[in-house]
């Protein structure tokens, strides 16, 4: 993966982890945020549960 193809998924991953902190106490009816947090995780070589830990995501 390039550096460009690199900052797009990081991008991604960031608005993922936005939308999770405005609205996170909202009924949401998408329910494959998880799946798209790990694929992010797994394109930058990252710990999906270590990111989910630092970043308190907390699935419901």
């Amino acid at each position: 993966m390039d550096k460009v193809e690199r900052v797009k998924v990081v991008s991604e991953l960031y608005e993922l982890i936005n939308m999770y902190y405005v609205e996170r106490d909202q009924p949401s009816e998408e329910n494959n945020f998880f799946a798209k947090v790990e694929i992010c995780c797994k394109q930058l070589d990252l710990d999906f549960d270590e990111l989910k830990k630092v970043f308190e995501l907390n699935s419901i």
